[in-house]
């Protein structure tokens, strides 16, 4: 018995007199939720499974019908087979897209109405060109939570060893960000469910360094991702349109960190490798550009100067006032901190870690809501002034 006997399309018409239509949030006893594709006829829609097992039974009555486990196929592969019939088929993304808003528990219960890969974090759903990217913030990777003002970072696929940009998730990024194409931004935080929080723009990509499950360093990619409010490129703010760099990127790794417990000697030469790679600060007077259309892997809201600024740091909140840092650590072992501008981006700060500092999240928030912020930014420009000295 096999699928690759069913060869008649009366038969299949005759499948399709005998089964019920199926209902898009449920299952069919024997052949599970109706997810990936169904068979569309007469303005109705049908499992491609059940279909094909009963259509088997019409066209072989001495054999009767084919059991689901002797289908030994994917779904696609059914799907194929009836449209090699002359049947119409279509997708479950198609007829039910996504809507910013929609939540699911877990990755399965998504998986169970659209199909795909429940486990990517990057994907594609079944017979569709948009890409999907997902974080979980008890996941493997270093992803910032999503921003719907601001650029945030999303790190690209692969958990052990250097990750490579021809892999699967990695490529559909990098395409989504030269094609200026949107991609659909899935979020789970702790505790939480799954929610398709926003559509988002692939502003650009670099390299970092980061441990990877074994805790082991190697180098990520991360994308810089940010809100939009639909695929349609004609709504996108001129801001995004101005960041993104859809040009050809040519990779050059930042320089290593050192290692856990380094001396402050060792730190600091890695720090002024940062220094050298990134270039000296732009003059006062001095406008800085937009993105980089050089080949050059990093952008304005750089992951160089971050990553600099952390290196000196030394896993330590660079408020010498700070009165107390977060007791928890992030889930690679580092400490909770958060890379600042003395001066905001929007009112002309520089992206260089020299206008830089870490903050522990508490001192950051003194910083921007604090009754005294004025006066305890002026305290970290002068302590910034030590530090970077």
């Amino acid at each position: 018995m096999s699928l690759d006997e069913l060869t008649s399309s009366e038969a299949v018409v005759e499948a399709l007199r005998q089964c019920d239509v199926v209902d898009l949030d449920a299952s069919v006893p024997g052949f599970g939720p109706t997810r990936d594709y169904v068979l569309e006829f007469d303005g109705k829609y049908y499992h491609p499974g059940q279909i094909a097992s009963v259509a088997y039974g019409v066209q072989h009555p001495d054999r009767g019908a084919l059991p689901a486990a002797e289908f030994n196929r994917t779904t696609v592969e059914v799907a194929e087979h009836l449209e090699r019939l002359d049947f119409t088929i279509t997708t479950t993304v198609k007829l039910r897209p996504p809507k910013v808003g929609d939540e699911h528990p877990h990755r399965t219960a998504i998986y169970n109405v659209y199909g795909g890969n429940k486990f990517a974090g990057i994907v594609r759903f079944p017979r569709e060109t948009v890409v999907n990217a997902f974080s979980d913030e008890k996941g493997p990777y270093s992803d910032e939570p999503p921003n719907l003002v601001a650029p945030f970072e999303y790190r690209g696929e692969g958990q052990t060893g250097k990750q490579r940009l021809d892999a699967p998730g990695n490529k559909m990024l990098e395409e989504a960000r030269r094609g200026r194409r949107a991609v659909r931004y899935w979020y789970r935080p702790l505790g939480g469910v799954f929610r398709f929080v926003t559509w988002v723009a692939v502003l650009n990509r670099a390299q970092v360094w980061s441990p990877d499950r074994n805790g082991k360093l190697r180098l990520e990619y991360t994308f810089q991702m940010m809100a939009v409010p639909s695929p349609d490129v004609d709504t996108w703010s001129s801001d995004v349109q101005s960041l993104i760099d859809d040009q050809e990127i040519t990779d050059t790794s930042p320089p290593e960190p050192p290692v856990r417990n380094a001396s402050k000697k060792a730190r600091q030469k890695t720090y002024q490798e940062y220094l050298q790679d990134i270039g000296d600060p732009p003059n006062a007077d001095d406008e800085e550009s937009g993105p980089t259309k050089r080949s050059r892997n990093h952008y304005r809201r750089s992951v160089k100067s971050r990553q600099a600024v952390l290196v000196r740091a030394n896993d330590e909140c660079e408020n010498d006032r700070c009165t107390g840092m977060p007791g928890d650590t992030k889930p690679d072992g580092t400490a909770i901190l958060e890379v600042d501008h003395i001066d905001d981006r929007a009112l002309g700060g520089s992206d260089h870690p020299t206008a830089m500092i870490a903050l522990c999240p508490n001192c950051h928030a003194t910083k921007t809501h604090g009754s005294n912020r004025v006066a305890f930014k002026k305290h970290l420009r002068a302590r910034l002034a030590a530090l970077h000295h």
